[in-house]
């Protein structure tokens, strides 16, 4: 399996500038892209149903070429979803962390 660094996710209370809002998982975040080292502030609204592990723990996230095969034999803590076209996403605990995959359709 290849992983390629992504971004790290910090989780937050404070208000910052919002690049985008995931409704089903009730998630503010701003765009690691825009980030010079890239850095994803997210913030979960009070009934985010997100785990406590992924609202109060930085992740690291990387890019996959099969999330499927990236997600085998380990422990997930947030299944497969879609925060936007062609992306998916899902969380493992990985140590005690949380990590993010990506699989972003070229």
């Amino acid at each position: 399996m290849n992983y390629t660094f992504s971004h790290i996710g910090i989780p937050t209370t404070e208000e910052k500038e919002w690049d985008g809002f995931y409704e089903a998982g009730k998630i503010h975040f701003t765009d690691f892209a825009k980030d010079q080292y890239g850095i994803e502030w997210v913030k979960f609204d009070a009934d985010s149903p997100m785990p406590e592990l992924l609202r109060t723990i930085p992740h690291v996230a990387y890019i996959v070429n099969n999330i499927n095969d990236a997600l085998l034999d380990k422990e997930l803590l947030v299944p497969v979803f879609s925060p936007s076209e062609g992306v998916k996403v899902a969380f493992i605990t990985h140590n005690g962390a949380p990590v993010e995959f990506m699989e972003v359709a070229m």
